[in-house]
């Protein structure tokens, strides 16, 4: 388990990633259709607020486990 940030910590891809195992293209595609804001952009780079990743791997974790168990 991850240890705890603060809500207003900026987050990148890459602990996106290894927080949910999910792949950059379904967390781009995740974008996409709204379920998780746009990144913000700082100096170039994509950042997330650690608030907005725990509000997507809640609502995320849900409907993923409807689609598996056919739901």
């Amino acid at each position: 388990m991850m240890r705890e940030l603060r809500e207003d910590t900026l987050i990148d891809l890459k602990f996106i990633m290894a927080d949910t195992g999910f792949g950059k293209t379904f967390i781009y595609d995740r974008i996409k259709d709204g379920t998780l804001p746009k990144p913000r952009k700082i100096h170039g780079r994509s950042r997330w607020l650690y608030s907005d990743h725990q509000a997507f791997k809640k609502s995320s974790s849900g409907s993923m486990m409807g689609k598996i168990l056919g739901k």
